[in-house]
């Protein structure tokens, strides 16, 4: 009797729905006394900070180490799309409630601390991360990483000059723009120097003197396109001093801070839940989702055929990696064969039987094994990946000492491109994967497609929803391209049909509506979307689940 009860409510609500042809949506945020809020909050309950650095010791003072910074004394600050600060504090005095804010988008900043020209020891870091507030939602900001904001410079000597040069007259004398820095010999701190530009060029003075003699001998050399985030390792040689006739060569190294030091958050005022796989080995491409393929276009590339982007794929571990395994695999056999001759399609990089210039080559790290954070650079692979279409994947899978895994697969598609894209226009939820309706909950499905969408069939499968649809005139299986007799009835429900989804290169399906009707109905309600252009057909589904009353 319950459950009649309650299809008998869903079928009236249903009823409802379908009468609301005057209204274009149903407003379910109803404020006592007030209207409308357009008002919805931000949590940093899940706030983490982590810090890149690199894992290279290099002789200098012990503040310039990642593990003293205290991320506890970072500056967070919040702004709208005007740069008005909304909010400010200190990374260790987070607030343990949500904060309220107007629908929009925002920005979360951290930093260490302010960049001013040139100082030893002084790394600074950062980064900020742009975030949506919706309307009666609660928006979390988790994970968010600082990287160094400045450059850091050290200069170093070959052995073989400690004894041919007058310590006390020579120095090396780094210069971005106004600000400069003087390396004694023997200088073991490392400078930092704050980037004028997206890319900066430094100059450098090598003055020196030869033990026991009065000549001093100047050298001038630059370095250019010097980024935030880099280590510059400058050396100093003397190449032929054997046969006499000396000369000063002066080498640069670069090095990016690629590794993940997480900081102790445990004096944090938040409760959070820690699932099982927390310590398991995380593969992560930041600012991209890996369930997504990855789309090359020639548009990536300059005019002499350089590829103006980066496919970087991080591997972060708490314990060491005993096992790096990248199987490579494509729809288009000329690929796999010609990657084949190069390399084996599934190598163990921790344990690899390439040799380490084809690891290098193909941007694949040669130490691995026992790291607990390496980076696999496959912007290497662009040229090969260029030259074959189709769909190429690499599957990832890591593994730690402890025996935690963790797998993750990019696929880099180039040329032709097999369906639309069909995505749910979330942070937080996928298609093809299953959710319970929760209060406030939104389905918002875009369609994209380069050459027009043809077709577009859903197909609903729910036993609730079943003698509904049916008492409705609707099938449970039908085509909002084609279906013309139910237009209009599939219009007084929102759905776009016929000349609005026909040739369209983007299109939105929002079913937020039935959300709440669906909430209450226990039970799996799916809708299975089948979308057509010229390029073949995609197939994606809203996997949803009513909690029942």
């Amino acid at each position: 009797m319950k459950r009649v009860v309650k299809i008998m409510g869903i079928a009236a609500l249903c009823a409802l729905t379908l009468d609301a042809c005057k209204k274009d949506k149903i407003d379910y945020a109803e404020v006592e006394g007030n209207g409308t809020e357009n008002v919805g909050y931000l949590s940093f309950a899940d706030f983490e900070a982590t810090v890149m650095e690199d894992t290279e010791n290099v002789t200098s003072s012990p503040k310039t180490r990642a593990e003293s910074v205290d991320v506890n004394t970072f500056d967070v600050t919040v702004t709208n799309q005007a740069g008005e600060v909304m909010t400010s504090f200190k990374y260790g005095e987070k607030p343990a409630e949500p904060i309220a804010l107007d629908a929009g988008v925002y920005k979360v900043a951290l930093s260490s601390g302010t960049m001013e020209g040139a100082a030893w020891d002084t790394p600074i870091y950062g980064t900020e991360k742009e975030f949506t507030i919706k309307r009666k939602e609660v928006t979390s900001v988790s994970d968010i990483v600082c990287k160094l904001m400045n450059i850091k410079v050290t200069v170093s000597y070959s052995a073989d000059l400690a004894d041919q040069l007058d310590a006390d007259n020579t120095k090396m004398t780094v210069e971005l723009e106004d600000s400069a820095l003087e390396y004694a010999y023997g200088e073991a701190r490392a400078g930092y120097f704050a980037p004028v530009a997206a890319e900066n060029t430094l100059k450098l003075t090598f003055n020196c003197r030869y033990a026991g003699e009065t000549k001093d001998i100047t050298m001038t050399s630059e370095i250019k396109g010097v980024k935030a985030a880099q280590w510059r390792k400058i050396n100093v040689a003397v190449p032929h001093a054997s046969d006499g006739s000396a000369s000063f060569v002066i080498t640069c190294d670069t090095w990016t801070y690629d590794d993940e030091v997480t900081f102790d958050t445990s004096t944090m005022l938040m409760e959070v839940a820690i699932p099982d796989d927390t310590d398991a080995p995380v593969i992560n491409w930041e600012g991209h989702d890996l369930t997504e393929p990855f789309e090359l276009t020639d548009d990536m590339f300059d005019a002499e055929g350089n590829f103006t982007s980066s496919i970087n794929l991080d591997v972060t571990a708490k314990s060491a990696l005993k096992s790096l395994v990248v199987k490579v695999a494509s729809d288009n056999a000329d690929f796999t064969a010609a990657y084949s001759e190069i390399m084996s399609l599934e190598e163990d990089l921790c344990a690899p039987t390439a040799s380490a210039a084809i690891l290098k080559m193909m941007g694949y790290p040669t130490d691995a094994k026992d790291a607990t954070s390496t980076r696999l650079k496959f912007a290497s692979q662009v040229d090969l990946l260029k030259s074959y279409e189709g769909a190429h994947s690499y599957e990832i899978t890591a593994t730690d000492e402890t025996g935690a895994s963790a797998t993750a697969t990019l696929v880099i598609q180039y040329g032709k491109v097999v369906g639309p894209k069909v995505v749910w226009n979330s942070d937080v939820y996928k298609l093809d994967t299953r959710y319970t309706i929760v209060p406030d909950m939104t389905c918002e499905i875009i369609v994209t497609s380069s050459t027009g969408i043809t077709e577009f069939i859903v197909d609903i499968s729910s036993e609730a929803l079943e003698p509904l649809l049916g008492d409705a005139g609707i099938p449970s299986r039908f085509s909002l391209v084609n279906d013309e007799e139910i237009f209009d009835t599939l219009k007084g429900l929102g759905f776009p049909t016929g000349d609005e989804v026909r040739g369209a290169k983007e299109r939105t399906l929002d079913i937020s509506t039935f959300l709440p009707v669906l909430m209450g109905v226990e039970g799996n309600h799916d809708f299975k979307m089948e979308v057509t252009d010229e390029s073949g057909t995609t197939i994606k589904t809203i996997m949803l689940a009513g909690a029942g009353a």
